[in-house]
C-alpha cells in the first residue's frame, strides 16, 4: 500500500468512526429512553417482590448468556478474514448456546434456591431459551459492528425494544407477573436476531475448521471468562442483597442499578461499539494516544450524568417510579458514581481486548471479583442498600483502576497522561455536584427539583466545559486521522 493509499484509508477510518459513534450514541440514548419508559410502566404494574423474582432469573441468564457468547463476536470483529471464519464461529456459537441453555434449564431449581427465591425457577427455565437465540445472532451482529453499521443497529435495537415493551406491558396488565418480563426479553431478542440476518443478508452457514476453532479459542477463552467474571462482579451484589436482606429489597436495588447504568448505556456502550474495531485498526503508538485522548471527553459526559443521578437520586426515583420505590434511592447514590466510573473502566478493557490482551483483562476481573464479594457482604450487612452501592466505588478506586493502569503500562500507554486527562472533567464537576446536592435536599415536588438540578448541571458544568470538550474531540480525531511518520516513509512510498 502506498503512502497516499494509507492516508486515504486513515481518513476513511476517521469518517467511519465518527459516523458510527454518532449513530451509536443516538441509538443508545433512544433505546435507553424506551427502556426507562418500559421500566416505569412495569414498576407500576408489577410489585417489588415480583420484580425481585425476575431479577434473580435475569441475573442468572446474563451470566449464562455472556459465557455462551464466549467472545466469539469480538473474534470476528478483529479477524482479517471474517467471511472464511464465520461458519466455524456460527457452529461454535450455536453449540455453546444450546449447551448452556440446557444446563440453565436443568439447574433452575438449584439456582433459584441459591438466591433464596424458589419462585424464580420457572422464569429461569423460560429465559434459558435466550442463550440459543443469542448463539444464532453472533455472526450477523459482529459483521455489522465490524462495518460500523450503527444506523442499522439503531433501527434493529429500537424495533426489538418496542416489541419487548409491548409484550411485557400486555402480559403484565393481564396479571402474568414476573413471567411477562421474561417473555418480553425473549420476544425482543428474537426480533433483533431476525432483523440482523435480514439487514446483513447473511444466510446462516455452519461448518467447522479445527485450526480456526483452536485459534479462536486461544483468543476467546480468556475473554469469555473475563466477561463472565465481569457479569458476576455486576450481579454478585444481587445475590448478596437477596440473601442478606430479602427479595423485595432486591427489587428496589435492581431498579437503582438500572438507573445508575444510564451513563454506561447512553455513553459507554456507544463508544464500545466503535472503539473495538477502531483500536484494532489503528497502528503502533497511535492506539495509546487515542485512548489517552478519548478518556477526558468520555469522562466529562459520563461524570455529568453520574453526578446528576447521585445528587438527585430521591426525587428522580420518586418521580419516575412512584413513592413505593423511593427507598431505592439509598442504593442509587453510590451506584450512580460507580455508573460513571464504569464507562472509563470499560473503554480501557476494550482497548486491551483490541490488542488481544484478553488474559490481562481476565486477571483484572478475577481480582475484582475476589475483592468485591466479601466487601459487598460487609457493606450490605452494615449499611444496607446504601452500602451495596458505595462498595462498588471503593473497590474500583482501590483495586480495579490501579490494576488496569498496570496493564496499560505494559502496553506502553502513558499512564500519567491518562490520569492527567481525567483531572479537568473531575474537578469541573465539583460546583455542579455541590449545587445538585443542595437542590436535592430541598422540600419541593420531585419534578421541580429535577428541573432545578438539570439547570444547575447545565450552567455550572456543561456550558463552561463545552469549549474544552470540543478541543479534546478535535485532538482525538487528529489522532485517528493522521498516519504516522513511519508509514509515510515506507518502502513503497
Amino acid at each position: 500500500m502506498t503512502a497516499t493509499e494509507r492516508l486515504v484509508a486513515q481518513e476513511s477510518l476517521d469518517r467511519r468512526v465518527g459516523r458510527g459513534l454518532g449513530w451509536s450514541a443516538a441509538g443508545n440514548i433512544v433505546i435507553r429512553l424506551v427502556n426507562v419508559a418500559s421500566s416505569i410502566l412495569m414498576a407500576r404494574l408489577i410489585a417489588p417482590d415480583q420484580f425481585g423474582v425476575f431479577a434473580v432469573a435475569f441475573t442468572i441468564w446474563m451470566i449464562v448468556g455472556t459465557l455462551a457468547e464466549f467472545g466469539l463476536g469480538a473474534d470476528l470483529v478483529r479477524a482479517e478474514d471474517p467471511v472464511g471464519r464465520a461458519p466455524t464461529i456460527a457452529t461454535l456459537s450455536l453449540g455453546m448456546g444450546v449447551g448452556f441453555a440446557v444446563t440453565m434449564a436443568l439447574s433452575a431449581d438449584l439456582l433459584a434456591r441459591a438466591f433464596g427465591s424458589p419462585d424464580s425457577a420457572g422464569v429461569i427455565r423460560l429465559l434459558a431459551l435466550g442463550a440459543v437465540v443469542m448463539g444464532l445472532g453472533t455472526v450477523p451482529a459482529a459483521m455489522m459492528q465490524r462495518d460500523y453499521r450503527q444506523a442499522g443497529l439503531f433501527a434493529l435495537n429500537g424495533f426489538g425494544a418496542v416489541t419487548s415493551t409491548t409484550t411485557m406491558v400486555v402480559l403484565a396488565a393481564s396479571g402474568a407477573g414476573a413471567v411477562s418480563l421474561a417473555w418480553g426479553q425473549l420476544v425482543g431478542q428474537s426480533t433483533l436476531v431476525l432483523g440482523l440476518y435480514l439487514a446483513t443478508r447473511i444466510v446462516p452457514r455452519f461448518g467447522f475448521d479445527p485450526e480456526i476453532a483452536r485459534d479462536s479459542a486461544g483468543f476467546c477463552l480468556p475473554l469469555a471468562l473475563a466477561n463472565v467474571l465481569s457479569w458476576l462482579v455486576l450481579t454478585a451484589d444481587n445475590l448478596v442483597v437477596a440473601r442478606v436482606l430479602d427479595p423485595e429489597r432486591l427489587g428496589l436495588y435492581v431498579i437503582a442499578f438500572n438507573v445508575s447504568s444510564w451513563p454506561m448505556s447512553a455513553v459507554g456502550q456507544a463508544v464500545r461499539s466503535v472503539a473495538l474495531p477502531a483500536f484494532a485498526q489503528l497502528e503502533g503508538p497511535r492506539r495509546g494516544e487515542a485512548l489517552v485522548r478519548v478518556v477526558g471527553p468520555l469522562l466529562a459526559v459520563a461524570g455529568l450524568l453520574a453526578v446528576a443521578l447521585a445528587a438527585l437520586a430521591e426525587p428522580l426515583v420518586t418521580f419516575l417510579y412512584g413513592s413505593a420505590w423511593t427507598a431505592a434511592s439509598a442504593a442509587l447514590v453510590g451506584l450512580a458514581v460507580f455508573g460513571g466510573m464504569r464507562v472509563v473502566i470499560d473503554v480501557v478493557a476494550t482497548f486491551l481486548i483490541a490488542l488481544g490482551a484478553t488474559a490481562e483483562v481476565l486477571v483484572v476481573q478475577v481480582l475484582w471479583l475476589l475483592v468485591m464479594v466479601p466487601t459487598m457482604v460487609v457493606g450490605v450487612e452494615w449499611f444496607g442498600l446504601a452500602g451495596a452501592g458505595w462498595v462498588h466505588v471503593v473497590v474500583v478506586l482501590a483495586v480495579v483502576l490501579p490494576a488496569y493502569l498496570v496493564c496499560l503500562r505494559r502496553f506502553e500507554v502513558d499512564v500519567m497522561a491518562f490520569l492527567a486527562a481525567c483531572v479537568r472533567p473531575v474537578v469541573g464537576l465539583i460546583p455542579a455536584a455541590v449545587a445538585c446536592w443542595w437542590i436535592g435536599a430541598q422540600d419541593a415536588s420531585p419534578f421541580a427539583l429535577l428541573m432545578a438540578g438539570g439547570l444547575a448541571v447545565t450552567l455550572l458544568y456543561a456550558v463552561p466545559m463545552a469549549p474544552w470538550w470540543i478541543r479534546s474531540i478535535r485532538l482525538l480525531r487528529a489522532t485517528t486521522r493522521q498516519p504516522t511518520a513511519d508509514s509515510l516513509m515506507g518502502p513503497d512510498a
